[in-house]
């Protein structure tokens, strides 16, 4: 499959270790920064009964795209010694254990599941994850939850039936992710109006890997205006880490990996205890 013309954005988002970018689908060649990721819409604009989808299979195109080498699952990704030592305040470490909770819990529930949606229990790729994507996002319904503070497990979320806030949506996406054995982190932000959280999937810390599975996307999701990714400079500047944006909310009205990115100040949760401002 060969790259697909697109033009890459590339800016810095917050601090020193993230950045996000996007590739437009109607070129292929990279250019200068950007100042700011778009803003999503405000949740409150999510309607109660559910979200509203392209109506696409499970596969998310009639023709089978063909499954390049960059679609396996990239290696866990190496996280900062310096950080993970680090002491944390009693919220951010109560949040962070809580999604670790959450996510964990009812794992032959999830692998039930996992089954179900891709009718595999081993050799996943980044189309599995799309597949879990679509479902997830096809059977979701939106419920605000007052009590922020307690997550329901991932399992239990989904033997309700998918109903749950943007929170609830991070730990059944991440906890399906995670049983593929994909890495996920949760991103929570804040804005003037409100807040968000929202998973992003990592994709490898090798550009031309990162850039197949994002060619994937933007081939599998025709209409998909942006692929918007995050990268994360580790502190020695040697290595740089890809991050899909695995939000509800899709570029041009319409739901896919990789939708433009909630505007805010951002809080990181990684799978490990990390946390990143």
């Amino acid at each position: 499959m060969g790259r697909l013309k697109a033009l890459i954005f590339i800016f810095l988002v917050f601090f020193l270790f993230l950045t996000a970018g996007c590739i437009d689908i109607d070129n292929l060649k990279e250019d200068l920064v950007a100042d700011e990721v778009n803003k999503l819409i405000p949740e409150e604009a999510v309607p109660e009964e559910g979200f509203e989808t392209i109506d696409v299979n499970a596969t998310g195109s009639e023709e089978s795209l063909e499954s390049p080498v960059s679609q396996k699952i990239p290696e866990v990704p190496v996280y900062s010694e310096e950080k993970s030592r680090a002491v944390y305040s009693k919220e951010y470490r109560l949040l962070s254990l809580n999604f670790q909770r959450a996510i964990g819990s009812g794992e032959e529930k999830i692998g039930a599941e996992v089954f179900n949606i891709t009718g595999k229990t081993s050799g996943y790729n980044i189309e599995d994850a799309c597949d879990v994507f679509i479902y997830v996002n096809k059977n979701w319904h939106y419920r605000y939850d007052k009590n922020a503070e307690f997550f329901f497990g991932a399992s239990q979320t989904i033997d309700s039936g998918y109903i749950g806030d943007c929170d609830d949506y991070c730990i059944v996406m991440s906890a399906l992710l995670k049983n593929m054995g994909f890495n996920t982190r949760i991103v929570t932000a804040y804005n003037e109006s409100y807040g968000h959280a929202y998973p992003e999937l990592y994709i490898g810390d090798n550009m031309d890997t990162a850039y197949g599975i994002l060619d994937y996307i933007a081939e599998r999701y025709p209409y998909a205006e942006n692929i918007w990714y995050s990268e994360r400079v580790l502190e020695d500047g040697n290595l740089t880490q890809y991050w899909l944006n695995f939000d509800w909310s899709g570029s041009n009205g319409y739901m896919h990996p990789g939708g433009v990115y909630f505007q805010g100040a951002y809080i990181i949760y990684y799978p490990n205890g990390l946390i990143e401002f």
